[in-house]
């Protein structure tokens, strides 16, 4: 597309989204930019300088967008320097920023830099969004979430560095193969893992995704971006530490999160959402790992609204035959719109994915001893497989790769 296109695609998108309530917006903005977080990100700045500034864009050189849009990108070319980082090159952009890879020219070391765009740092709540992702990542320190090393700010650019992750987001794995059981179990264990961990310290994710998940060569998943990560309140019935009355409060009206992966309480925009709704959205991610499908889905926002609040996705053995009757129901509990149904707790949600495993794991080697003369049928695939959930963690490689 070249620049012309794009500029006319972004100004429509805008048009299109700018009028719309908050909840249709955004998931009007994910079913319209897909997985193009920089299209995306770019219809979000406009909106927010819309709202802040005037209504602009209605004046005929609608060319003054682009050309806002293309200064308020950091733009930074390698060899530039931000504080002690040296930039190698340019990654991706999404809705908090730009992403960079750079040295660490202290402790010579790989890096992902974020950098918040210029525009966004006027705005005082997607600031402390920004600062919050820091803030929250940092207090984890987990195998399985990634690892924030600091929070700057160098000549009025506010910066997180934290762990280059090497691999590809299970988006991407997604879209290019089929994943076995196995990987797909051996992924959410690991996913419900670093949520239990957040959870532990009152942290709600808010955002989980298959683009939010990473993949690394040896294994291991990594969960990114705690970009819409809230501190959770603590009421003052909670007990445990990781009760479901933990929650997360919001601006009435406000929906954050994406589309087809928030829970119900997230896409009626209250302004109560916790612990459970991580629960929805992993069951959501379980349920296109295992169908290749996503269970809320819709050729409009509306649709795929209506989806989450009133609509049961068929059981995933409707897609997937072979799926066995325990994995079945525990999705389900997971996809429940009432989340009083749902794990009250990830730590349950778990238990039981991790008993299934070793199950599975039993019944495979029952098979083979059943046959010794045979060679049976791995539950992996061919691929490089997914960590095995009794591996033993090694401290030296959380830290960066």
């Amino acid at each position: 597309m070249n620049e012309v296109n794009h500029w006319q695609r972004v100004k429509n998108l805008f048009h299109a989204a700018v009028d719309l309530p908050m909840a249709e917006r955004e998931v009007f903005l994910s079913d319209a930019c897909g997985a193009d977080n920089d299209l995306r990100s770019e219809v979000e700045s406009l909106i927010a300088s819309h709202e802040k500034d005037g209504s602009f864009i209605d004046s005929p050189a609608y060319e003054a967008a682009a050309d806002l849009l293309m200064d308020d990108k950091a733009e930074l070319r390698p060899g530039q320097t931000v504080g002690s980082y040296e930039i190698v090159s340019y990654l991706s952009r999404g809705g908090m920023g730009e992403v960079y890879l750079a040295q660490d020219r202290r402790l010579s070391r790989k890096v992902a830099l974020k950098i918040l765009p210029a525009s966004f740092t006027k705005d005082i709540d997607r600031l402390g969004r920004f600062e919050q992702e820091a803030r929250a990542a940092s207090a984890l320190n987990h195998p399985n979430i990634i690892t924030i090393y600091e929070i700057l700010k160098a000549n009025s650019t506010h910066v997180i560095a934290t762990e280059f992750v090497e691999g590809e987001t299970l988006r991407q794995r997604l879209s290019h193969t089929s994943l076995t059981l196995n990987q797909s179990l051996q992924i959410a264990i690991q996913i419900a893992d670093a949520l239990a961990a957040a959870h532990q310290a009152g942290i709600v994710h808010r955002d989980i995704k298959p683009e939010n998940v990473m993949l690394r060569p040896d294994g291991y998943v990594k969960v990114l971006d705690f970009g819409l990560a809230k501190l959770a309140e603590q009421t003052p019935s909670a007990v445990a530490a990781e009760a479901p009355t933990k929650q997360v409060r919001t601006g009435s009206g406000m929906v954050l999160g994406t589309a087809g992966y928030m829970s119900p309480e997230q896409a009626r925009g209250g302004k109560v959402v916790d612990a459970r709704s991580d629960v929805f959205s992993l069951g959501a991610v379980i349920y296109e790992m295992v169908t290749q499908r996503k269970p809320f889905d819709g050729e409009t926002p509306s649709d795929i609204l209506a989806a989450i609040l009133k609509t049961d996705p068929p059981a995933i053995s409707h897609f997937a035959p072979d799926t066995p009757a325990e994995l079945t129901r525990i999705v389900a509990k997971t996809l429940r719109k009432d989340r009083e149904e749902r794990y009250q707790v990830v730590k349950d949600l778990l238990l039981d994915l991790k008993s299934l495993a070793q199950d599975l794991e039993f019944q495979q080697r029952l098979k083979q001893a059943s046959a010794p003369g045979e060679t049976a049928k791995p539950t992996g695939s061919e691929e490089k497989p997914i960590r095995p959930i009794d591996a033993a963690v090694r401290t030296d490689e959380v830290g960066g790769s």
